[in-house]
């Protein structure tokens, strides 16, 4: 199950002017929109509001039930969506990040491996080893894009705008 399908990725594409490439046939965006819903469901998956309609064991994290939107308006009010609906947001969602597996395969989850440590002295008095990163979150690819049009959908008691880490030196 995947979250769109071929026409909805075609015409999202086509209402915003970018052209799609030739080679991108029903079978290629099929696969790039699988591949897609997994990525979503697992860097988002945790954070959207409400449970899955069918419980632990179905595929995909939509749909839901409990789900709402938080209106960013003035008065800050929520929606709910009917327990076997599939959010428009989380289809486009979808169809910019097959986009993407589809102009760079594999881009939406790269591979790292870290280099082992990186040394530093100082005058011979101080010798550090030190990893680059301090988790794999860090180096996680970000697409502000996808981020802005899921944020209405997710728990905003479990994001947090920083990442990284700190220590007291």
């Amino acid at each position: 199950m995947t979250y769109g399908d071929a026409t909805g990725f075609t015409a999202y594409f086509t209402a915003r002017a970018k052209t799609l490439a030739v080679s991108w046939d029903t079978t290629a965006i099929n696969a790039a929109l699988l591949v897609a819903s997994e990525w979503i469901d697992g860097v988002y998956g945790a954070l959207f509001v409400g449970r899955k309609t069918a419980g632990f064991t179905q595929e995909r994290e939509w749909p839901r039930i409990g789900a709402v939107a938080k209106d960013r308006g003035e008065y800050g009010d929520y929606y709910t969506f009917p327990d076997a609906t599939i959010p428009d947001q989380v289809k486009n969602a979808t169809y910019e990040a097959a986009y993407r597996q589809l102009t760079t395969p594999g881009s939406l989850l790269l591979d790292y491996t870290p280099a082992k440590y990186k040394k530093v002295a100082i005058d011979g008095a101080i010798n550090v080893e030190y990893s680059q990163f301090s988790n794999s979150v860090e180096i996680q690819t970000k697409f502000s894009i996808i981020d802005t049009i899921l944020t209405p959908l997710l728990d905003s008691a479990q994001m947090s705008g920083l990442s990284g880490s700190m220590s007291r030196v």
